[in-house]
């Protein structure tokens, strides 16, 4: 009986620590430093706008900023509210106008039309937040309908 016991709590163990290491496969971001963000974003807007040099260095400077003033407004509070919410908003806002000021006339545009997708993208998953939340069942789209 005692083997059986012992078992039983190794197995329960091991899927938990399963579990757990699953979790972090799945959100690696939530352990990054500011720099690895920042480095992050930047790399994704060279992809996208060919930066140049000199606007690779200061845009990953306009983006280590905001990140480490995000972590601190994160880790200022264990509850986030409507005022952090505008805060943080307000800081991607005034970054936003620093590198569109970086960009030439193409790159604006086409960062313009990023910014546009990202806005759309996050207005369907919002809208798939709601729906779940209002009925306590995942989205359409997350089902596969």
């Amino acid at each position: 009986m005692k083997k059986i016991i012992l078992t039983a709590l190794l197995f329960a163990g091991l899927a938990t620590a399963g579990f757990s290491q699953e979790r972090q496969a799945k959100h690696p971001r939530e352990h990054r430093t500011p720099e690895e963000r920042a480095q992050l974003m930047t790399d994704a807007l060279d992809k996208k706008l060919s930066l140049s040099d000199k606007q690779r260095n200061e845009i990953y400077k306009i983006n280590l900023d905001r990140a480490k003033e995000m972590e601190k407004l994160h880790a200022s509070k264990q509850k986030h509210d409507k005022k952090d919410f505008e805060q943080g908003r307000k800081m991607f806002e005034e970054s936003d106008k620093k590198i569109s000021r970086i960009l030439n006339n193409n790159q604006r545009k086409q960062y313009d039309e990023l910014k546009a997708q990202r806005k759309e993208h996050a207005k369907d998953r919002n809208g798939e937040f709601r729906k779940r939340s209002r009925d306590g069942r995942r989205g359409e789209a997350e089902n596969g309908r």
